[in-house]
C-alpha cells in the first residue's frame, strides 16, 4: 500500500474499518470510485453526509428514523398487543424479510456485558419497561442472539418483568437458531421456523 497516493491510502484504511471488509476489499472500492469520476464520490459523499445529518433513533423503538418517529410505529395496521425484542436495527430488517408479523419492536441497542462494562443502563431496557407501562401489550418476544450475552439479556429482562408485568406473556426464537449466532446473519426461512417455535419462557 505504499506505492498508493496518500489521499487514497487514507480511503483504503478508512473503508477496511467497515465490518468484513479487508484492505484488499477496500482498495477495490476505492479503484471503483476513482473510476466513476468525480461524480461518483459527489453522490456518495452527499448520501453519507445526508445519513449522518438525517437519521436518528425512534424515540418509541429505537429504530432508524429519518421523521420524528420511524415507520413501523406508525404503521396502523400492526399488532399493538405484541412487541419483539431484539439487539440491534439490523435485526429487524431481518426478521422482516419474509414479511409474516406485523408485530412491533423494541431494538435493545446492545446486550449486556458487564465484562465489557456494558450493564442494563448502557441499552435500551428501561424504555422497553416505559412502554410496557403505557400500551397494552400481550407477548414480549425476545429475538436475541444465541450467545451468553442474548442469554443474559434475556433473562434479566424476563425477571424483571416477571415482578413488573406478570400478566404479559414471555417468549423467546427457539429450534432454528444456532447455539452463538446472530439474528441479523440468520436466512429467513431459518428465522421463520425459530419464531413459528418461540416457547413460553420459565425458571429451570
Amino acid at each position: 500500500m505504499k506505492l498508493l497516493p496518500q489521499s487514497l491510502q487514507a480511503l483504503v484504511a478508512e473503508l477496511s474499518k467497515l465490518p468484513g471488509v479487508g484492505q484488499r476489499t477496500a482498495l477495490r472500492y476505492s479503484v471503483a470510485l476513482i473510476q466513476g469520476g468525480p461524480k461518483r464520490t459527489e453522490i456518495l459523499e452527499r448520501a453519507l453526509s445526508s445519513v449522518a445529518r438525517e437519521v436518528g433513533h425512534c424515540p418509541h423503538c429505537h429504530f432508524w428514523a429519518q421523521e420524528a418517529v420511524c415507520p413501523i410505529c406508525t404503521d396502523s395496521e400492526r399488532q399493538n398487543d405484541c412487541i419483539c425484542v431484539v439487539r440491534d436495527c439490523p435485526d429487524v430488517l431481518a426478521l422482516e424479510g419474509y414479511q409474516q408479523h406485523s408485530w412491533k419492536y423494541h431494538v435493545l441497542q446492545g446486550l449486556l456485558a458487564p465484562m465489557s462494562g456494558r450493564g442494563p443502563g448502557q441499552i435500551r431496557i428501561e424504555s422497553l419497561f416505559r412502554r410496557l407501562e403505557g400500551e397494552k401489550i400481550e407477548e414480549v418476544i425476545f429475538a436475541l442472539d444465541s450467545t451468553l450475552e442474548g442469554d443474559a439479556t434475556a433473562m434479566y429482562i424476563r425477571d424483571q418483568l416477571k415482578n413488573r408485568y406478570p400478566h404479559i406473556r414471555l417468549s423467546r426464537v427457539a429450534t432454528g437458531l444456532p447455539a452463538g449466532s446472530s439474528v441479523e446473519y440468520v436466512d429467513s426461512r431459518t428465522l421463520e421456523v425459530a419464531l413459528n417455535h418461540r416457547t413460553t419462557m420459565i425458571d429451570k
